[in-house]
């Protein structure tokens, strides 16, 4: 059996540790042990760029919340035209230096897409920039709306926060969150933000086989 190799670890501001792990060519990024997000299982990090990607206009700016593997950015990629903009947001600068080295080619190196800027900092600071200018906001930036990896990502999913989002689409615009779980409570939080809310099942391998997760989409109406 080939062995699991520890190939590096990154530290998030509020000081905890991520793992990054090779196995048989594939790569793993764990968190106190327990596997966060791997190459071999992402097609559900794929189907929320397909749900908040849907329709894109001309020009297209769009954001990604959490860069992890590449996988989600790369889908969004595949959907935006030539003449489109992708911000990938990620906190942890070391994620970015291993998706630009070792994780790379897992995804089709798309942060050497010319289309893709590259923004090391926090979400919020880089939605509350943004007024009424993207098209498709993409956050998997933890584990949904019940953080694990930032405490802090918490103020993203309050009023406050939810209004920031909604401010920062552009009318017609979608925000699609990743969820480990489906979240009706959180869904509500949505629609009284004044957004329509759907949800979609999501498995981590496609032909609905692995784990199942939720994308929950809220899209701004269009006027």
């Amino acid at each position: 059996m080939k062995p699991r190799i520890k190939l590096a670890t990154a530290t998030t501001p509020d000081g905890t540790e991520l793992d990054l792990y090779e196995h048989d060519g594939n790569h793993e990024i764990s968190i106190r042990g327990a596997g966060l997000m791997g190459t071999r299982q992402h097609h559900s990090e794929e189907e929320l760029a397909r749900h908040a990607c849907e329709e894109l206009p001309e020009k297209p700016v769009v954001m990604v919340g959490g860069l992890g593997m590449g996988f989600t950015l790369r889908a969004a990629l595949d959907l935006l035209p030539e003449n489109g903009k992708a911000l990938q947001i990620e906190l942890v600068p070391e994620i970015v230096e291993w998706n630009r080295t070792i994780l790379g080619g897992h995804a089709g190196e798309p942060l050497g897409d010319p289309r893709t800027k590259v923004v090391i900092g926090d979400v919020v600071n880089a939605i509350a920039r943004e007024k009424g200018t993207l098209a498709a906001l993409m956050l998997d930036i933890d584990n949904g709306s019940e953080p694990m990896v930032m405490k802090r990502n918490a103020r993203l999913y309050s009023r406050k926060g939810l209004e920031m989002i909604k401010r920062a689409l552009i009318p017609g615009g979608r925000v699609a969150i990743w969820s480990a779980t489906d979240d009706p409570l959180f869904a509500n939080k949505l629609k009284r933000a004044g957004l329509h809310v759907t949800h979609h099942e999501a498995h981590a391998r496609p032909g609905r086989k692995g784990a199942r997760h939720t994308i929950i989409v809220g899209r701004k109406r269009a006027s």
